[in-house]
C-alpha cells in the first residue's frame, strides 16, 4: 500500500510541476522563477498528498479493527 500511495503522490506532484511551470511561463515569468515555483509547488503537493493518504489509511485501518473488535464482543456475549 505504501508504494501505491507514493506512486500516486509522485504522479500528482509531477503533474503539478508541469501545470505550474506552464502557467508561470504563460504569465511571462523568467524560466528560473517558473522552475523554482514549480519545484516548490511539486514538493508541497507531494508532502500534502502523502500526509493525506496516511491519514485516510489510518482511519480505514482503525475502522476495520474496531469492526472486528465489535464482532468478537458480540460473539462472546452470545
Amino acid at each position: 500500500m505504501k508504494t501505491f500511495t507514493r506512486s500516486v503522490a509522485i504522479t500528482f506532484a509531477v503533474s503539478a510541476f508541469f501545470v505550474m511551470a506552464i502557467v508561470g511561463w504563460c504569465s511571462g515569468l523568467s524560466p528560473a522563477t517558473c522552475c523554482s515555483r514549480a519545484v516548490t509547488g511539486a514538493i508541497i503537493t507531494y508532502i500534502a498528498l502523502s500526509w493525506a493518504a496516511k491519514g485516510v489509511m489510518s482511519i480505514i485501518i482503525n475502522e476495520i479493527v474496531q469492526s472486528r473488535i465489535n464482532k468478537t464482543n458480540q460473539k462472546d456475549k452470545q
